[in-house]
């Protein structure tokens, strides 16, 4: 038995992105070009390209069509919601300290995370999160200067995303993660409140807003946390 249409119709968009012949911010064929091209309505379609957000390949943008996001591995925004929506959600209190708020010029490795020019101001943040006042978090975070030139110590004292979305009016579309394992610091266990050597969950991401732009770069060192990911790759 073959595979549904609505399915041939998304391997076929996820077979233009992979191969590089959409590129990321590039718009996708329209939902009027894929009926045609397949003979189907637009109901099958949309089941189509709906997956495809959910999947992180795709963000739809209303008067404009679908736009790329990228193929590379890809966590959906709704299962990575944030530190405070995720704790809240499992019943925990969340609070913040606030180590450090600074504006410096980014690097090579900032620049080309955030796709910005090397020598732009970025703010870097350093927070340690808490959950029902046990250290659970240490997080080093950059987002431009240029997207968020108001960004104050009361923001970053709560979340960061609800300050993107419900303050900024922007709108969060996905994340890109490396995950590992790695053995706390000097800096860590002093933030964390560690006696000693311990192993640590390590998340490196890139977050991107609905229009693929990258708003934010951070370094995330978890202590007795336990993530949930589900992502695709390329």
């Amino acid at each position: 038995m073959g595979q549904p249409i609505y399915k041939v119709i998304e391997n076929y968009v996820k077979e233009l992105i992979n191969s590089g012949k959409l590129n990321q911010g590039d718009l996708i064929p329209s939902e009027h070009q894929l009926c045609e091209e397949f003979n189907v309505t637009r109901m099958t379609v949309r089941s189509a390209l709906n997956n495809l957000v959910k999947e992180g390949y795709i963000a739809r943008r209303r008067g404009i069509g679908s736009i790329v996001l990228g193929s590379k591995v890809y966590d959906n925004i709704s299962s990575i919601s944030g530190f405070t929506k995720e704790m809240n959600s499992k019943g925990y209190k969340v609070s913040s300290i606030l180590v450090s708020l600074e504006k410096i010029e980014s690097d090579d490795e900032i620049s080309e995370k955030l796709n910005i020019n090397e020598g732009d101001y970025v703010w870097e943040i350093k927070r340690v999160r808490l959950a029902n006042d046990k250290r659970l978090s240490y997080m080093i975070t950059y987002m431009p200067d240029k997207l968020f030139p108001n960004i104050n110590e009361t923001h970053c004292m709560g979340s960061l995303y609800e300050y993107v979305e419900e303050v900024s009016g922007r709108k969060i579309a996905i994340s890109e993660r490396e995950v590992e394992a790695v053995i706390s610091n000097d800096e860590l266990e002093e933030n964390l409140k560690l006696d000693r050597k311990e192993p640590l969950l390590y998340i490196k991401q890139v977050c991107r807003l609905d229009n693929g732009e990258a708003f934010e770069y951070s370094h995330t060192y978890h202590y007795g946390y336990t993530l949930t990911v589900n992502a695709i790759s390329k």
